[in-house]
């Protein structure tokens, strides 16, 4: 994997935003977007965060580094953006699970009144870098098992997709994801897309890439929205297309531009809003 450096940006903005998207009001209702003080449980083997908004108990992640590349754990001394839909699933640490969750550490804001840290009340997290830790109650045998590798989404698989589009010379395109307020792509799932979109250049002999950054909003539950701060589409636009260049796409070939009116989806899913896209036009064939 190629490793470059990437600069972190966050702080928290606020907006009106108009909804850009309608969603079923069956899915809005069951979202909940919040920004709360993340809690710590002392649970053993490691601890579990959870958060709590309007009475009741979150659980947001355990802390294992990134699991599942989907959430890095929140962190004490400053507030998490959390978004997620509520399940039905049993409560892991006392909290309701919520999926598709994503979770955005305020880093810009430091914020002493979170600092809780509460006793693991018999809640086990076991095995190696687990996924989650056991239902309500606790005890009893532990859920924390790795899930399953899709297969279509292995290294082998993806590079020989992309070279079956190659000698087809489609054009393939790129989505990198991003925290609110942030210009940092994380390792491994968002650096490796950029990755992806480098060789797919060499392979296809890419006669243009163009990439195009956006700006998000979020639609809290309380009915606020915050928003990203000005001029990150153009930060994460730019920084996308110098890693490509260092990456060894040709510059003469990169077309940057970028969207800086802040887009979000009614609440529903708006985290894909805050992203950057990667299209990769092959030449012609001769």
């Amino acid at each position: 994997m190629r490793t470059t450096n990437l600069i972190i940006l966050s702080v928290l903005a606020s907006s009106t935003s108009v909804a850009d998207v309608a969603r079923p009001a069956t899915l809005k209702q069951k979202q909940k977007n919040f920004v709360t003080c993340p809690i710590v449980l002392d649970t053993k083997d490691v601890p579990c965060w959870v958060a709590e908004y309007e009475g009741e108990r979150y659980f947001l992640t355990v802390q294992t580094g990134r699991s599942n590349d989907v959430v890095f754990s929140p962190s004490l001394m400053h507030k998490v953006l959390v978004e997620g839909i509520v399940t039905d699933q049993p409560r892991m640490c006392g909290g309701i699970v919520l999926t598709d969750v994503k979770l955005s550490v305020i880093e810009a804001e430091v914020s002493p009144e979170c600092d809780k840290i509460l006793p693991g009340d018999a809640y086990h997290v076991t095995g190696p870098r687990p996924i989650t830790p056991d239902g309500d109650p606790p005890g009893g045998k532990s859920t924390a098992v790795r899930r399953p590798i899709n297969p279509e989404r292995s290294a082998a698989a993806i590079a020989a997709n992309q070279k079956k589009m190659a000698a087809e010379r489609q054009t393939a395109e790129f989505t990198i994801p991003y925290y609110f307020d942030s210009n940092y792509l994380p390792f491994p799932t968002e650096q490796a897309t950029v990755d992806r979109a480098a060789d797919y250049a060499a392979l296809a002999q890419a006669q243009r890439v163009e990439v195009v950054g956006y700006r998000g909003s979020v639609v809290l539950s309380d009915g606020s929205v915050i928003t990203e701060k000005e001029g990150l589409a153009e930060r994460r636009a730019r920084t996308v297309a110098a890693i490509l260049e260092d990456f060894g796409v040709p510059k003469a070939v990169i077309a940057v531009s970028w969207n800086e009116k802040p887009e979000h989806s009614n609440g529903v899913r708006d985290y894909e809003k805050r992203r950057v896209n990667i299209a990769v036009i092959p030449a012609h064939k001769d």
